[in-house]
């Protein structure tokens, strides 16, 4: 049915991207990176991912990825899980790049009309997007969203753009909850399967209904926060003494930066 098909591609995005954001039982494992200070971690993952950007060589950048890896592992995060966030950006980033591969300059390989330097660079530039989620989704996976607003709040972030990224995640969740339960009623009123133009009119009716719940939802959203005081902040216990995770995770952040700045 093509209702069918288009309700389970809603509603499996809207799935996803809650599976994507909200984490509740890997940050409490005993895992390596669960242990490191969060205003640390937050240091190091940025470091990490700074030194990512600017990387060239392939091999270089291979190695990083591999040390996503290996932090993953230590940190006790199931491979599917890890290798599942891995997987939707850089084949998107693949997609992007991959005309350079036809349009950069240099030797060609036999009967095809691919440059050498174009398909170094659209490898590199997956791999790098990869090593940059795998970073990013390890700060994710092994920290609660709470706690790392408490990290933002202790390096000095503005209270401000603490409070937004507060309440921009959690309109998220509720964006998206909303768009399943949405998909859910829409598939329970569906009895038969209609034409395509019926199809797409169903579906422009959608969409906007959709956009205008969604608004009145972020208002209300609005008016809640501003009940509970507003932009005025969370108060947050005191950070605790730096343990032996934070020294090895800051060993292992300095040996890489310094590693990547030699080679």
């Amino acid at each position: 049915m093509r209702s069918d098909l288009l309700d389970r591609t809603v509603a499996g995005i809207a799935a996803r991207a809650q599976w994507f954001l909200l984490t509740e039982e890997l940050p409490t494992r005993n895992g390596f990176l669960q242990a490191v200070t969060p205003s640390l971690k937050l240091v190091g993952i940025v470091l990490l991912v700074a030194v990512t950007v600017v990387q060239r060589e392939l091999w270089v950048v291979g190695l990083l990825v591999g040390l996503a890896g290996c932090l993953a592992a230590a940190s006790r995060i199931p491979a599917r899980t890890f290798l599942g966030r891995l997987s939707g950006p850089p084949l998107v980033a693949a997609v992007v790049v991959a005309p350079q591969a036809v349009l950069m300059e240099g030797p060609r390989f036999a009967a095809l009309p691919l440059s050498v330097e174009g398909v170094d660079y659209v490898v590199t530039f997956t791999v790098r997007v990869a090593a940059c989620v795998g970073f990013l989704s390890l700060l994710l996976l092994t920290t609660r969203f709470s706690t790392l607003l408490a990290g933002f709040d202790r390096l000095r972030v503005p209270r401000l753009a603490v409070f937004l990224l507060a309440i921009t995640y959690r309109y998220l969740l509720v964006f998206f909850a909303e768009l399943e339960r949405m998909v859910r009623a829409r598939r329970s009123r569906t009895l038969t399967d209609p034409d395509l133009r019926r199809t797409w009119r169903d579906s422009g009716n959608f969409i906007g209904t959709f956009l205008l719940r969604s608004l009145e939802r972020g208002e209300r959203v609005g008016r809640a926060a501003r009940a509970r005081g507003g932009t005025g902040g969370t108060t947050h216990r005191p950070a605790a003494g730096f343990g032996r995770a934070d020294l090895a995770f800051g060993l292992v952040v300095l040996t890489t930066v310094v590693g990547v700045i030699i080679a």
